[in-house]
């Protein structure tokens, strides 16, 4: 594996695994249609983690590997109106750092 990518994916997991760490605090843009779609979809096999854990950046990345992940675990894919919807969900709510 090269190691540019390497050092990326161990970032992610590194700000997933911080995310966790943290006491739980309520999700940005409580009772719209995003953060319950967000909470319902992505929450279903995992915590949702706070939109502030990754930049934009990152979860775009986050999300691709998701779309994979999805699918293996025999779960319905995200329609494409639906990734939409929670990726502009995280991106407007995504850390700066």
């Amino acid at each position: 594996m090269d190691w540019s990518v390497w050092r990326l994916r161990s970032l992610l997991v590194a700000c997933l695994l911080l995310a966790g760490c943290q006491k739980s605090q309520s999700l940005p843009e409580q009772g719209t249609y995003a953060q319950q779609l967000y909470v319902e979809r992505c929450g279903s096999c995992h915590r949702p983690y706070s939109p502030r854990s990754m930049t934009a950046a990152m979860w775009e990345m986050q999300m691709e590997v998701m779309r994979t992940r999805i699918v293996q675990a025999g779960e319905s894919p995200l329609t494409p109106e639906q990734n939409r919807i929670i990726l502009d969900y995280l991106r407007r709510n995504a850390g700066r750092q």
